[in-house]
C-alpha cells in the first residue's frame, strides 16, 4: 500500500472498510526487547476473523516459528503444519520472543482498529493510546486502500516492541 501525505478517506469510510475486510494480512520487521535481551525478525501475519496465522522468521533461538491462535488457544506448528506445541496465546508467543505481548488486543491493534470502540480508534488514529497497561505508538501511515499504521510501537516496563510494515494485504474471502 502506497504512501501518501493525506487521504480522502472519511473515518467512517476507514471504520466501514475495515469492518468489511476481517481478513488481512501484513509482512515486515520486528524489534522486541525486554530485560536487557532482545533481536529482531521479518513478520508474516494473517488474520482470518479471529485467527491469527504469524510466520516470524530470523535470529530466533529455533530459527523461524509458525505460530496460529485465536482468542484462548494457540499452537506452534512445525514445517509441514503439524502442531508441536499447544498453549495459551500469551505463553506461546512469550516463549518464542522471549518478551510478554499485549494480548488480546494485539490483532485489533496492529490495524488500530476496534469495532465497537470508537474512542480507541480515534486516540490510535491520533497517534497513541493505552490499554491494560500497553502503550501503543502509531507512525507512518498508509493510505491505500485506508489508513493503515506503518509503524507501531509497544511498550509496557522494560519490554519493548517495534513494529515495521512493509506490506498491508487484503485477503480474499474464499
Amino acid at each position: 500500500m502506497a504512501n501518501r501525505q493525506h487521504s480522502s478517506h472519511s473515518e467512517s469510510e476507514r471504520t466501514e472498510y475495515l469492518a468489511a475486510h476481517e481478513d488481512w494480512a501484513f509482512s515486515g520487521r520486528l524489534a522486541f526487547a525486554h530485560a536487557g535481551k532482545g533481536g529482531s525478525a521479518r513478520i508474516r501475519w494473517q488474520q482470518t476473523g479471529g485467527t491469527s496465522d504469524v510466520r516470524i522468521s530470523g535470529p530466533l533461538a529455533m530459527g523461524s516459528a509458525h505460530l496460529r491462535f485465536d482468542a484462548i488457544q494457540a499452537q506452534i506448528l512445525d514445517a509441514a503444519g503439524q502442531p508441536v506445541k499447544t498453549g495459551t496465546p500469551e505463553a506461546l508467543l512469550a516463549e518464542l520472543l522471549q518478551v510478554p505481548a499485549p494480548l488480546p488486543s494485539l490483532p485489533q491493534g496492529l490495524r488500530a482498529f476496534w469495532p465497537g470502540m470508537p474512542e480507541r480508534d480515534a486516540a490510535a488514529s491520533a497517534g497513541a493510546l493505552r490499554i491494560a497497561q500497553w502503550s501503543w505508538r502509531y507512525a507512518d501511515w498508509r493510505y491505500e486502500p485506508v489508513r493503515l499504521p506503518g509503524q507501531i510501537e509497544i511498550e509496557r516496563g522494560e519490554t519493548r516492541l517495534r513494529l515495521v510494515i512493509d506490506q498491508w494485504q487484503e485477503l480474499p474471502r474464499d
